[in-house]
């Protein structure tokens, strides 16, 4: 998928593959402009043009993470079941660029209880903790594919949204 690049070239020399955190240090000065208005989104455009993905539905992950959060995470692979990847979703209007509820928001207090359901001590912050959220928005997406009004309702939603989650900067 297209994008434009947010971090420094040489940002996972180190560590190879792995989720950006809250305060990312490998992000550019350019790059957090560019997430908190989502605007590194912009050349998905293309994908959908060449069919790759739609405007709406489930943000792909790249492969090397999508397998180690399919591992982490029960059921993570089904969130793209019968489901084209999309620009925007239900996660991205509702959740940060990293997958954290936003404060206030209505699953905020129940993050922990979704993160951690059975309190494993030193399990708290784990990388998969925001996807753990995510992939519940992912699946409730899919769900509504099943009855075609509430699907299209929830598209209109989510078209609805976007520029506004942009336009505030709530990708954080």
């Amino acid at each position: 998928m297209l994008k434009f690049r947010s971090m420094r070239p040489d940002a996972e020399k180190y560590t190879g593959p792995v989720l950006a955190t809250q305060d990312d240090p490998r992000i550019t000065k350019v790059g957090r402009i560019l997430r908190k208005t989502r605007l590194d989104e912009l050349p998905q455009f293309i994908n959908v043009f060449l069919g790759d993905m739609s405007i709406v539905g489930p943000r792909p992950e790249r492969p090397e993470l999508a397998a180690q959060l399919a591992m982490a995470i029960p059921y993570f692979e089904e969130r793209m079941r019968d489901v084209k990847p999309g620009i925007t979703g239900l996660a991205q209007i509702n959740l940060s660029y990293t997958g954290k509820p936003l404060p206030g928001s209505l699953i905020e207090p129940f993050s922990k209880d979704l993160t951690n359901p059975f309190r494993v001590e030193g399990a708290e912050d784990a990388l998969a903790d925001d996807m753990r959220v995510k992939l519940l928005y992912d699946l409730a997406y899919s769900a509504a594919t099943e009855n075609f009004r509430a699907f299209m309702l929830l598209e209109l939603a989510i078209l609805f949204r976007t520029p506004l989650v942009m336009l505030r900067a709530l990708g954080r």
